[in-house]
């Protein structure tokens, strides 16, 4: 069974083929301007954006600051990734402490599952003691 490619709206190929013309952050496009330009609110565009920016399809890396979206150069695009995986290491934490404080107080706890365990259990704090790999 082969990867199958999701295909996007043709607006969204466009949008991707404008933002293609905007490599690095000093060629930033404002968010106004895009939207103008296509016709769309800036909610639509960022939900847009959001898809460009998941799709494994289109490759280039979508930056943003307060002074638009662009395509990110290398050095960029690590800036960009580091800066998220920060943000979401962050959001992890924050939801681990949520989650004992409701314990606590006996409110309803978030069960992620343990699908998720592997992705945020690593940067926990827990108050198991981790057992060792060669114990049976």
């Amino acid at each position: 069974m082969g990867i199958k490619t999701k295909h996007h709206e043709s607006i969204t190929y466009r949008l991707y083929d404008e933002l293609k013309n905007h490599v690095g952050k000093e060629n930033a496009i404002s968010a106004k301007d895009l939207s103008a330009m296509f016709g769309m609110s800036k909610r639509t565009l960022r939900v847009h954006i959001r898809e460009i920016r998941n799709s494994g399809e289109l490759e280039k890396v979508i930056g943003s600051y307060k002074g638009g979206y662009y395509v990110c150069t290398k050095e960029e695009s690590d800036t960009v990734t580091t800066h998220l995986y920060k943000h979401v290491f962050n959001l992890l934490k924050t939801i681990r402490t949520m989650d004992k404080k409701a314990g606590r107080d006996g409110q309803m706890k978030i069960k992620l599952g343990e699908f998720f365990k592997d992705a945020y259990e690593p940067f926990m704090e827990t108050d198991e003691v981790p057992q060792s790999r060669t114990e049976g």
